[in-house]
């Protein structure tokens, strides 16, 4: 089964997020920071997708997103963010993003169209 993890503060999407890709058959686990995403991830190995958000306390996603490369850079990254905007669009795609989606989704049918790419 292949396994996906979430990477957002907000607990409401995370959890959403995760029962709809249960329901297409991913195994799927949530982090609210930056810093227990990194934890996930070194215990963790079979992870082929991680989620994240841009804005978040402590490691934003953007920095998530380069230690993730540094520490395997098999895996594909999506960034996601309810704040649109060209720098973090640009910084993502240069440190290896293979995606970026912006918040709020139309719907997580639109979500899934563009994490099943990656798995």
């Amino acid at each position: 089964m292949k396994r996906v993890l979430i990477v957002d503060d907000e607990v409401a999407l995370v959890k959403s997020m995760k029962n709809f890709f249960q329901f297409k058959g991913v195994d799927a686990l949530v982090a609210v920071t930056g810093e227990e995403a990194l934890e996930i991830l070194k215990k963790e190995k079979d992870i082929a997708l991680v989620i994240t958000d841009v804005i978040m306390p402590g490691i934003s996603g953007i920095e998530l997103l380069k230690r993730i490369k540094e520490m395997s850079p098999s895996i594909h990254v999506i960034v996601m963010t309810g704040m649109l905007s060209i720098e973090n669009t640009v910084s993502s795609l240069q440190n290896g993003a293979s995606d970026y989606l912006l918040k709020p989704f139309s719907s997580l049918d639109y979500v899934w169209e563009v994490v099943r790419n990656y798995l």
